[in-house]
C-alpha cells in the first residue's frame, strides 16, 4: 500500500502554552511516545509495553485525554494506543498519566497521517473517533478524518469483529459519516433502533467537550460500526 503524505492543517502549539507544560513535553514525553521506525519496519504494539496487553484500543485526536485516561484506569490489562497533534493537548494527557501512574497508554504526539503506514494489519480491537474536526465547508471534506481514504486504512488496522465508535455533536459531520458509510463493505452499521443514535455506549467515559455541548443544547450522536 503506497502512502501519500498529507499535509495537517492547523496550529500545533496554543498561543497560551505554559511553561510548566512545555518542561513536562521536554522531560516525560520520550517515556510514552511512540518513536516511528526509521526503516519501513511496522511497530509492534507488544514491545511498547511492560506488560501483555489483552487487547488494544487506538484514539484518534484525544484533547486533552480524559476519555483515554479514564478508560486507561478502568481497564489496566488493555493497552491504550491514542494520537494527538495538538501540544496543550499532549502535555495536559502526559500530567494524568503521571498523576495517576499509569502504565497502558503510549502516545504519538503528531499527525496520525505519519502513523498510519508504520501500524500492522488487524492491529486493534476497538477505534475511537470523538468529536474529530468537522471541517464543515465542503471544499475541505477530503480532511475529514472519516472520509473514504481512510475508511480503506481503519478496515486494514482493525480486526475482525472490532468496533470503530463515531461521535460527533456537528449536524453536519453526522450525515457525512453515514455517506461515506453507506456503502462499506467492510463494516456493519451496529444499530437496532434510533435510540441507538443517543444512548452512550455501556462503558462510556465523557469528556469536557461533551459536557459543554450537553449544556450548550447539542445532543452527542454515536455511531457504531462493526468491523467484518
Amino acid at each position: 500500500m503506497e502512502f501519500k503524505q498529507k499535509t495537517f492543517f492547523g496550529r500545533r502549539k496554543g498561543k497560551g502554552m505554559s511553561k510548566a507544560k512545555e518542561n513536562l513535553i521536554t522531560s516525560f514525553m520520550p517515556k510514552f511516545q511512540i518513536t516511528l521506525p526509521k526503516n519501513n519496519s511496522k511497530i509492534d504494539l507488544f514491545e511498547l509495553f511492560d506488560f501483555k496487553p489483552s487487547s488494544f484500543v487506538f484514539e484518534i485526536g484525544y484533547g486533552d485525554g480524559d476519555h483515554l485516561i479514564n478508560m486507561a484506569i478502568k481497564n489496566p490489562d488493555i493497552a491504550f494506543i491514542g494520537t494527538e497533534v495538538f501540544m496543550n493537548g499532549n502535555a495536559s494527557i502526559l500530567k494524568k498519566i503521571l498523576d495517576n501512574d499509569i502504565k497502558n497508554i503510549r502516545i504519538f504526539p503528531d499527525d496520525v497521517n505519519l502513523l498510519f503506514p508504520f501500524l500492522k494489519n488487524e492491529s486493534f480491537d476497538r477505534l475511537f473517533i470523538l468529536y474529530p474536526d468537522p471541517w464543515p465547508k465542503n471544499r475541505n471534506q477530503d480532511r475529514r478524518m472519516v472520509n473514504l481514504e481512510n475508511l480503506k486504512i481503519f478496515s486494514r488496522i482493525l480486526k475482525k469483529n472490532a468496533e470503530m465508535l463515531v461521535v460527533s455533536d456537528h449536524p453536519i459531520y453526522i450525515p457525512w459519516v453515514l455517506f461515506c458509510m453507506q456503502n462499506q463493505k467492510d463494516f456493519i452499521w451496529n444499530v437496532s433502533k434510533s435510540a441507538d443514535f443517543v444512548n452512550v455506549p455501556l462503558d462510556w467515559e465523557t469528556t469536557k467537550y461533551e459536557q459543554k455541548a450537553l449544556k450548550e443544547g447539542r445532543i452527542p450522536i454515536y455511531l457504531s460500526f462493526i468491523k467484518k
